[in-house]
């Protein structure tokens, strides 16, 4: 309870991005800023931090902050935080490149469809599947994990040209190799 300020930051949460989405913050399709390297240290964006584990460097912001005299009060709320099972260490929740279908601008015909099947039961048409179909969002459809899709594309390292593969005689006649 009470009132506050909260920061927004739409690389590192569903709902910063959505809120700053809908505030034109941020817009769709565009790069979203991300000070926080692959290690978790914040880059040479964030000056005063550069090269500091964001975990880490909680305890250094709040003492600058306070420092400076911009702080009126600072506290801890405990509550639920996820940690790596393997390392036992914090994990950040933060915005990775990906491959997208865009759903969002096929939803009005994706839902007509739906109108025009014969669904068994009945109520898979009007409630679940429209349901799922209502809401549905861009999908994601890229990993950088290894058990995810793998998608066979080549990306020029400045992001110009990309190359679907095909198939299996398509990448012997590219590579030059059986």
């Amino acid at each position: 309870s009470g009132t506050g300020v909260v920061h927004q930051a739409p690389a590192f949460g569903e709902d910063d991005y959505r809120v700053c989405l809908s505030h034109n913050v941020i817009f769709k399709g565009e790069k979203v800023p991300c000070p926080v390297n692959a290690n978790g240290c914040f880059t040479s964006v964030v000056t005063d931090f550069a090269g500091e584990n964001v975990k880490e460097a909680d305890k250094l912001i709040t003492k600058h902050l306070k420092d400076h005299g911009r702080v009126f009060n600072s506290g801890t709320i405990v509550h639920s935080y996820p940690f790596c099972w393997r390392s036992g260490t914090p994990l950040i929740y933060k915005a990775i490149s990906s491959w997208f279908v865009a759903v969002e601008k096929i939803k009005g015909d994706l839902l007509k469809n739906n109108e025009q099947t014969y669904w068994v039961p009945s109520f898979v048409k009007e409630k679940r599947f429209h349901n799922w179909l209502e809401d549905a969002r861009d999908w994601a459809i890229s990993r950088n994990r290894f058990w995810g899709t793998p998608l066979p594309l080549w990306v020029s390292d400045d992001g110009e040209e990309v190359v679907c593969i095909g198939s299996v005689a398509e990448l012997e006649d590219l590579t030059g190799k059986k």
